[in-house]
């Protein structure tokens, strides 16, 4: 299994670990462990891209914000790279977990759970 595909699965697993949802144009962009950033985004055609921003020095706000990528040093992973099932069913699984986490849909969700 790739190494990505292993690192997606384990965000996974630790949900609560992905934190400070931002929601810009169709793209969102979030923390995991308070220091590691990252993107996702499905496109028109379901293909779904996260990005790795491994040393930027900028904010999550402001790569939110970003107009200029030049200088923004970033590694994207697609769907369409990867052939298998499981790859496509992990990167959707995240994207479901972000969008709910910009919603806050998690905390909704275990009210009603916890409803009696």
């Amino acid at each position: 299994m790739s190494k990505i595909i292993t690192a997606i699965n384990k965000m996974i697993e630790n949900k609560d670990a992905i934190t400070n949802v931002i929601l810009s144009e169709e793209e969102y962009f979030f923390l995991y462990k308070n220091k590691i950033k990252w993107s996702i985004i499905e496109d028109d055609d379901k293909d779904i891209t996260l990005v790795l921003y491994p040393d930027s020095s900028s904010k999550l706000d402001e790569l939110a914000n970003t107009t200029n990528w030049d200088k923004v040093n970033m590694v994207t992973y697609n769907t369409y790279d990867f052939k298998t099932q499981e790859a496509n069913e992990s990167f959707n699984e995240l994207l479901q977990i972000v969008k709910g986490k910009v919603f806050g849909v998690d905390n909704l969700l275990d009210e009603i759970i916890g409803d009696d």
